[in-house]
């Protein structure tokens, strides 16, 4: 019994695209991404003054004296405590 090695086809995208719409190969042309990526900028909900949360953890964002202080913690309560410690401080 023989066995086969499967190989990858990869699809190629053409080189110069036709200018009749009908000679178009659409697929090739516009090649399925392999691995869907993370948007790079992530989307935050805000929950409370200067805390916003990513679906994932909570950020403290504070502005003082010019100076903006950022800060990511998976814990909530942690979040609002430093946040309140940070508004103290100005």
């Amino acid at each position: 019994m023989k066995t086969s090695k499967k190989t990858r086809r990869m699809t190629k995208a053409l080189k110069e695209v036709p200018k009749d719409p009908n000679q178009r190969n659409i697929p090739a042309l516009f090649p399925k991404r392999k691995a869907l990526r993370k948007s790079l900028a992530p989307t935050y909900i805000p929950v409370a003054h200067h805390v916003y949360y990513d679906g994932f953890s909570f950020r403290v964002r504070v502005r003082t004296e010019g100076k903006t202080t950022s800060w990511n913690v998976s814990d909530k309560k942690k979040a609002l405590e430093y946040r309140d410690f940070l508004l103290a401080t100005k």
